[in-house]
């Protein structure tokens, strides 16, 4: 066993709304000031959302319900029940609950009132987030964990996590993550060997090329689903959001702080310069930005935040359009489980993977009902590589990819004393005691894999595991960041009006109903037409990118 203490750096924000798939999930397809509800009563000298400064040594007691997204019940069945053994009289009821509607279920919970559930997974409603439906860690990572003796945010890894406490855009954190994850390909190695393939591509033009030589072969290239959950929070949504970034890199020097700005940090800001050759020169941690500047460029229609009649939005369009070519006829409408599927059991040769997959994809050679085929499927060497970078004189840096945090772990924001016990059961799973817990029941599940290594400190992992991750060589990161293609390529914002636009447009354009200039016109009319909208959901108003400098108000 390896005693590690920080190990990774992964550097970006949570502020835009993005789905992967939680940390210990199925395989297959892995703000404002307190609401009134915190607010104390004339009686209340306690937020709801404020440790409570009680008594450690009193009994716990209460029902703490887990309804994770897609998660292994197996796992954190393990987890509660060594919760339980140390506080008796606490029981845990693991509800796990599947990843297709999540949304909709977890919305639907809070339309009937007070939901059961308590640990839940946050980040598919950015509308929840935007009401402060969930509790706000920060005051509590001051507080003492009892499972460490130490102030519980020195069990994080918070520049890996991209937290920044003192980060004044950061006034509240409704969700820790503290697991990483690097999207990547993975490739049936005996294919590539069958289809005269000796080495895996770098650059996109050579990834068609393999694609040609396979398709010659009778292979089905490239797998991924095509329904909407994953055009727009899935695989098909990473690949849409990874590519642009390639083509818009000098978005930041746009949408900057400036000195005058209430977001600006001179500790970081005074110091820093745009630097193409280093692919975290965007990163939270070196330069702030101002997402009313970011507004107001979409709303302006300025540079990489302009879509119709951008030649690097047609040409990065017309690029993905060829590459989903080679997916499976039909693909549309997809899941990505059934994608999954066809890799699995030896009919695609490529697919968008996390790291997750090095241990999962042997545990589901074996499975008959993840393979359709009773007793299993028989295995085969498989491997993996980075995004291979397109080129083009529009093309402004390598490709980088979504290389994060995740978990999006959060607790419903109930009354004091439930709210203490869900910190406090979360306290223990990030303590090396729990999280120990969590790490065997996952290396012993058959449905579970870790999607990465872990942002906490003190927590030691296998010899084995730790070198895997290690193995995958970090080539920058494009999540989190208000960038064109974070904020454009696949709806407005995660506004869900836009959102479904996008999918009815991409739909129509990769089916040939509509050609690439279509596709970006009416994209944009789209845009102009929902901007104010996604603007007021974001307690935002047209009046306040007016002044970008100035901090707007706090809504309710």
């Amino acid at each position: 066993m390896i005693h590690i203490r920080r190990i990774v750096s992964l550097i970006l924000i949570s502020s835009l709304i993005i789905i992967i798939a939680a940390g210990c999930t199925s395989s297959g397809p892995n703000t404002a000031n307190p609401s009134p509800s915190e607010q104390p009563t004339p009686t209340d000298t306690k937020t709801p959302a404020e440790p409570a400064g009680e008594d450690t040594e009193k009994p716990k007691s209460g029902t703490i319900q887990i309804s994770l997204r897609g998660a292994s019940a197996e796992v954190w069945g393990k987890v509660a029940d060594a919760y339980m053994a140390k506080h008796p009289d606490v029981k845990v009821v693991v509800d796990i609950k599947p990843a297709e509607g999540y949304r909709e279920w977890l919305q639907a919970q809070f339309a009937a009132g007070e939901p059961e559930a308590d640990f839940v997974n946050t980040n598919e409603n950015s509308d929840l987030n935007e009401d402060q439906k969930f509790v706000d860690f920060k005051p509590w990572l001051e507080t003492e964990n009892p499972y460490t003796g130490e102030i519980w945010k020195e069990s994080f890894n918070l520049d890996g996590m991209g937290v920044n406490l003192d980060d004044p855009n950061l006034q509240t954190l409704q969700a820790l993550n503290f697991e990483s994850v690097q999207i990547l390909w993975m490739y049936n190695k005996e294919m590539f060997e069958k289809a005269g393939i000796t080495d895996t591509p770098k650059t996109f033009d050579e990834l068609i090329a393999t694609y040609d030589k396979l398709k010659a072969a009778g292979y089905i290239p490239f797998t991924i689903g095509g329904n909407a959950l994953s055009l727009w929070s899935g695989q098909a949504g990473w690949l849409m959001r990874i590519y642009p970034d390639q083509y818009f890199r000098d978005y930041v020097e746009l949408i900057k702080s400036k000195p005058e700005d209430y977001t600006y940090m001179p500790n970081i800001d005074d110091n820093w310069k745009f630097d193409l050759s280093d692919p975290y020169n965007d990163s939270r941690s070196k330069v702030s930005t101002n997402e009313l500047r970011m507004y107001q460029a979409i709303k302006n229609k300025v540079g990489p935040y302009k879509v119709e009649g951008n030649p690097a939005w047609r040409e990065v369009m017309t690029n993905l359009k060829t590459l989903f070519t080679y997916a499976p006829d039909g693909f549309m409408g997809m899941s990505e489980e059934q994608a999954y599927k066809l890799f699995l059991t030896g009919k695609a040769a490529t697919m968008v993977a996390l790291p997750s997959s090095y241990w999962q994809l042997p545990k589901d050679f074996a499975d008959a009902e993840k393979t359709g085929e009773s007793g299993g499927v028989k295995s085969f060497d498989f491997g993996f590589f980075n995004m291979p970078s397109m080129e083009g004189e529009l093309v402004q840096a390598p490709a980088r990819t979504i290389h994060i945090y995740t978990g999006f772990y959060g607790f419903v924001k109930k009354n004091a004393e439930q709210t203490a016990l869900n910190v406090d059961f979360m306290m223990y799973l990030t303590s090396p005691e729990g999280y120990k817990v969590y790490l065997e029941a996952v290396q012993n599940s058959k449905d579970a894999s870790l999607n990465g290594a872990p942002l906490l400190n003190d927590i030691e992992l296998p010899e084995e595991m730790k070198k895997t991750f290690e193995s995958f060589d970090a080539i920058g990161n494009t999540e989190g960041l208000n960038s064109p293609g974070n904020v454009l390529a696949r709806g407005l914002h995660d506004y869900q009006p836009s959102v479904q636009s996008y999918i009815g447009l991409i739909s129509k354009y990769f089916n040939d109903e509509i050609d690439v200039d279509q596709l970006l016109k009416q994209y944009q009319a789209d845009i102009d037409a929902k901007f104010e909208a996604m603007l007021k959901e974001r307690k935002k108003e047209l009046s306040d990118i007016e002044n970008p400098e100035r901090q707007p108000p706090v809504r309710q």
